[in-house]
């Protein structure tokens, strides 16, 4: 488009040389006439010799899978397994993203823990972990994403190569301000479709390079016959003690109740037997005068 017309709601926004920018896509490329010119980057060898050269094989990559297993084991030795826990994750060069215990006094003790280990690692580390133990549950999946970490990949390299194709019609500077304002917010989406990509990438390829292990590990826990309760005697004087409280507790509340409530009540009550009084007297009179 020409810089000093109107251009209409889905035009291009032309910076010289043949590039442009798209307003409703917002990707920049260059024109026919300056690939036709010389001026595009690439060039297309037609000559037999180049056409008689074999394209290079495609590699072949290893499926992308992110594992997690979820494991619940019974030991005898808590104490001893929980110790040890710290250590196989050292070994294995792994670490907790999550850990809680309960340890109360005469109940069954546990840990609950979201473990995170080298993919590698994952059955050495679950084979010492299952030596805590009774293994009372195990479940194992796989999550293929190689093919989501390939869409990922091309997605990230086409928002690149428009923000580098952005930056270059931006130090042009030949069109309107508005037009350069247009191209700055462009680069600013762009940025920041690219930072949540890479993001994503880091955490999908961590899935795919560290296992999740959910571990329970529970107490053999066994309820101990409690021999030590008090005598019939204490249990009596208990007993009384807390029925003098409770009785205690009743007066007082009475009492309570009519030094907050009493003027309230009393006032009412003047209100309300004044004109029952005048009823009485004159339902006598009129049954006086029959």
């Amino acid at each position: 488009m020409a810089l000093d017309g109107q251009p209409p709601a889905d035009s291009s926004i032309s910076f010289g040389n043949g590039t442009s920018l798209n307003k409703r896509t917002g990707v920049a490329a260059r024109s026919a006439y300056a690939f036709s010119t010389g001026g595009g980057d690439a060039t297309e060898d037609n000559s037999p010799a180049a056409a008689d050269v074999p394209a290079p094989a495609a590699p072949i990559h290893q499926p992308m899978i992110a594992r997690s297993v979820s494991l619940t084991i019974i030991t005898r030795n808590f104490a001893a397994s929980r110790s040890s826990l710290e250590g196989i994750l050292a070994r294995h060069h792994g670490y907790t993203a999550q850990l809680s215990a309960s340890t109360a006094e005469n109940a069954q003790r546990s840990i609950t823990a979201s473990l995170r280990v080298p993919a590698n690692e994952l059955a050495a580390a679950l084979a010492e972990l299952k030596s805590f133990g009774h293994v009372e549950s195990e479940s194992q999946s796989g999550e293929e994403v190689t093919q989501q970490h390939a869409d990922l990949i091309a997605r990230l390299k086409n928002s690149r190569e428009a923000e580098h194709r952005l930056q270059a019609i931006l130090l042009q500077r030949t069109g309107k301000i508005s037009d350069v304002l247009a191209v700055e917010q462009e680069i600013s989406r762009v940025r920041g479709e690219i930072e949540e990509m890479e993001a994503e990438q880091k955490s999908l390829e961590h899935r795919v390079d560290f296992a999740t292990i959910e571990l329970r590990i529970s107490e053999e826990f066994k309820v101990q016959l409690d021999n030590s309760s008090p005598s019939a005697s204490t249990r009596i004087h208990n007993s009384l003690v807390a029925g003098y409280k409770n009785a205690a507790e009743t007066l007082l509340g009475f009492v309570l109740f009519f030094a907050e409530s009493g003027p309230t009540l009393l006032i009412w009550l003047v209100i309300l037997l004044v004109p029952a009084l005048l009823l009485v007297r004159r339902f006598r009179r009129a049954a006086a005068a029959f």
